[in-house]
């Protein structure tokens, strides 16, 4: 019923009570009809209404979640470039290390390939739809608990602390690099830096021997994390094809 039918009958209503030359009786029957009509229509359109908007906000839910997934497919395609960049680095570190040990330095790959000790490879993931969905308290609209559980866990711990961690790593091999090779490290006029001068420096064989270690451990957890984030991705699926 729309607006103006109810004011209609609400009129009506008045009117009833203030009609003189009707019964009390005929009032109160009249009043209660109109009363029962109004309620219906009220009930009838804060149901309509209820419904509407309990589509809509199944429709945001799903369109939030369609987004979210092709992020988090995006961050799989970050973490798995970051492990294979790490892949080589690590290899290098681990080579150097076992030269070290056996005492053959081959002092050609060492230095060539010496840009591996101050190679980077950041992860920086996109955080920016969860965090608009989170901040117009939209996360509300997620019924399955668990899934939001997942979703929450992942922007708010798992991906900054991946981030964190990079930048933690990385600034402190640039530290440690600066001062202990670049510095002191012959350098040829192709820009090499001749680290296997170095190689018997005990600050030198240290950060070969715990970066090595340490970066390995970085692909460890991303490559768990990519599991996580699968993981997610399979529920986001499931609870679409509800």
């Amino acid at each position: 019923m729309s607006e103006e039918k109810i004011i209609k009958h609400s009129q009506k209503a008045v009117h009833i009570i203030a009609e003189k030359k009707t019964g009390w009786r005929h009032k109160i029957l009249g009043l209660l009809e109109e009363i029962a009509i109004i309620i219906f229509a009220v009930s009838v359109t804060l149901a309509l209404h209820n419904w509407n908007d309990g589509r809509n906000e199944r429709k945001m839910e799903r369109e939030f979640l369609t987004g979210i997934r092709s992020d988090l497919k995006n961050e799989i395609l970050n973490l798995q470039g970051g492990v294979t960049d790490l892949k080589y680095t690590v290899n290098y570190y681990n080579t150097a290390w076992k030269q070290i040990i056996n005492r053959k330095i081959d002092s050609a790959y060492i230095d060539s390939n010496s840009g591996q000790l101050n190679t980077t490879s950041y992860f920086v993931f996109d955080n920016g739809r969860f965090e608009s969905f989170k901040s117009s308290g939209y996360l509300r609209l997620i019924e399955n608990q668990t899934l939001l559980k997942h979703l929450t866990s992942l922007y708010m711990v798992a991906l900054p602390f991946q981030e964190h961690a990079d930048e933690m790593i990385y600034g402190a091999r640039r530290e440690n690099f600066n001062t202990y090779i670049g510095t002191k490290a012959p350098i040829d006029a192709n820009k090499v830096v001749h680290v296997s001068k170095l190689l018997n420096d005990p600050a030198v064989k240290y950060q070969i021997m715990y970066y090595g270690g340490y970066l390995q451990e970085r692909i460890r957890q991303k490559s768990e994390l990519i599991i996580v984030i699968k993981r997610v991705i399979a529920e986001i699926d499931k609870e679409l094809e509800k």
